[in-house]
């Protein structure tokens, strides 16, 4: 592992751990084992770490909601799609800890991180459009439906893991089984019976 990756790495497990804000870069240099000056030779400061880390989130994703390309969708693949989110979720957890926060202070991050928001409401039409194709779902009755349940399932993905960090239970696989029911919930009025 080069340097620079193990910056990425290390900070973000320290920013999983304490958080943002209680994270120095000297913290994150002298946890990966590098001089400050190496670490600045890399990343001029760590708000350009913080958006190195949203980047590999924003990549993951996409790489997450992929369409199967040699056969139809099916409701297995949806059901591990929405596992592997959330997986992604714990993996970027400070992210969703600390989401508006770091969105506030950084414009540019906020910026991108709309764009690739308003990415993920038009993708979710489409894999929707593409189970119904595929016989997995009824069509929405309408867009206002559908862009209620695109709403529904961006704030049940994006706040189930904090919910239950917060209730103080562990995000591990019962939680993350537990969120791929509270979506499959959502979707219900879809299900083909």
């Amino acid at each position: 592992m080069n340097n620079r990756q193990r910056i990425i790495e290390t900070s973000l497990s320290l920013f999983n751990e304490r958080g943002t804000s209680a994270v120095s870069t000297n913290h994150i240099a002298d946890a990966a084992g590098i001089s400050p000056g190496n670490l600045y030779y890399h990343f001029s400061n760590k708000m350009e770490i913080i958006r190195t880390l949203f980047e590999r989130l924003f990549a993951a994703w996409d790489e997450v909601f992929q369409l199967p390309v040699k056969r139809a969708p099916s409701m297995t693949d949806l059901e591990k799609m929405i596992t592997a989110n959330y997986q992604i979720i714990w993996q970027y957890r400070f992210v969703y800890r600390e989401q508006a926060a770091l969105l506030r202070q950084d414009t540019e991050l906020q910026a991108r991180y709309l764009e690739v928001r308003q990415r993920g409401y038009e993708g979710f039409a489409a894999l929707i459009e593409a189970y119904v194709t595929a016989g997995v779902l009824s069509p929405p009755a309408d867009d206002k439906e559908l862009a209620t349940l695109t709403e529904l399932c961006w704030i049940v993905s994006e706040q189930w893991p904090i919910n239950l960090e917060l209730r103080g239970r562990a995000f591990d696989a019962d939680g993350i089984m537990e969120g791929t029911n509270l979506m499959r919930w959502v979707l219900r009025p879809l299900f083909k019976e």
